[in-house]
């Protein structure tokens, strides 16, 4: 199996950016021209900064990449269970930013089930941590963390969901 469709001689329809949104946000982008490129963006809280300043800090980086990759559709893991109410909280925060950029540029949202990303990516919707990272590995990639990795995991999903269509 393929790592995730990167052909550099192939236009894709549309630009696909992938997000584990969380503190440590994972990102993978498939442009049109199929250039693959991901990471890890982090917004966690500064001393001395406004409580505010991580989601003025998310909402610029988004829209940075939105404007600068000409993105059509944001695919991103849809959490529906947290372990305590501060992870609930910060990805209802990073939701609500995301959902307002995507519905000011007109971009498609697609919400992917963390269990349907796990079992996409390993074969298992429950897989660990470790394991989103060593499947990313096997396909050739080299997350920074594993919230790269399970970006890495949405992307591969959202551009076979396209190529099905």
């Amino acid at each position: 199996m393929s790592a995730l469709p990167s052909d550099p001689e192939t236009n894709f329809a549309r630009c696909i950016l992938a997000l584990d949104l969380g503190m440590n946000t994972g990102w993978a982008l498939r442009n049109r021209d199929g250039l693959l490129r991901y990471g890890t963006e982090k917004f966690t809280h500064r001393r001395r900064c406004h409580p505010g300043q991580r989601w003025l800090d998310f909402r610029s980086w988004l829209n940075r990449t939105l404007d600068a990759q000409q993105v059509h559709v944001i695919a991103y893991e849809d959490v529906r269970r947290h372990l305590g109410t501060d992870a609930a909280h910060a990805y209802g925060a990073f939701l609500a930013v995301l959902q307002m950029a995507a519905a000011s540029q007109n971009i498609e949202l697609i919400p992917v089930a963390v269990g349907t990303i796990k079992k996409h990516w390993t074969g298992s919707g429950s897989a660990k941590k470790d394991a989103m990272i060593a499947e990313a590995k096997r396909r050739g990639f080299t997350p920074d963390t594993d919230n790269a990795a399970d970006a890495l995991a949405v992307l591969s999903w959202a551009c076979l969901t396209e190529d099905a269509e």
